[in-house]
């Protein structure tokens, strides 16, 4: 078993992974791809990760309100990267979407990740952490 907190952080370094990748290919399968895996990453959140970080963490409803805005915002972004044809326009929805994702990841990792910790034991973690590999289609 995997502490859920770890399993975050991995994501959203291979979610970073890809937007480089993206950079340099400029493919719109590769801008596909960073959708499906953000798609997959923030239902399982949602279902899983931010329930309990809103039941078990101090400040939880908070953070879990502000995380669940955030991933809001970027399915609306995804929404439209999946209906553009246009090049450019596809790179400036890329690059808004990875402004918006890195804000995103940069307050889950220093703020709602190490709460968690604080708050839930590792058993806890853990057990997300199965929960939240479970929510994801295989």
């Amino acid at each position: 078993m995997t502490d859920v907190t770890k399993l975050i952080e991995t994501d959203h370094r291979e979610v970073e992974a890809l937007f480089s990748q993206y950079k340099e290919d400029g493919k719109k399968q590769t801008a596909l791809k960073i959708c499906e895996e953000l798609d997959i990453h923030a239902s399982a959140e949602e279902l899983v990760f931010y329930p309990a970080v809103r039941d078990e963490v101090p400040d939880g409803q908070k953070l879990a309100e502000e995380g669940n805005e955030e991933h809001g915002e970027a399915r609306q972004l995804i929404g439209r990267i999946k209906n553009t044809e246009d090049t450019s326009h596809l790179a400036d929805l890329v690059n808004q979407l990875e402004e918006a994702i890195s804000h995103h990841v940069s307050e889950e990792e220093t703020e709602m990740l190490p709460k968690a910790r604080d708050a839930m034991t590792a058993e806890r973690l853990d057990e997300l952490g199965s929960e939240f590999q479970a929510a994801k289609p295989t």
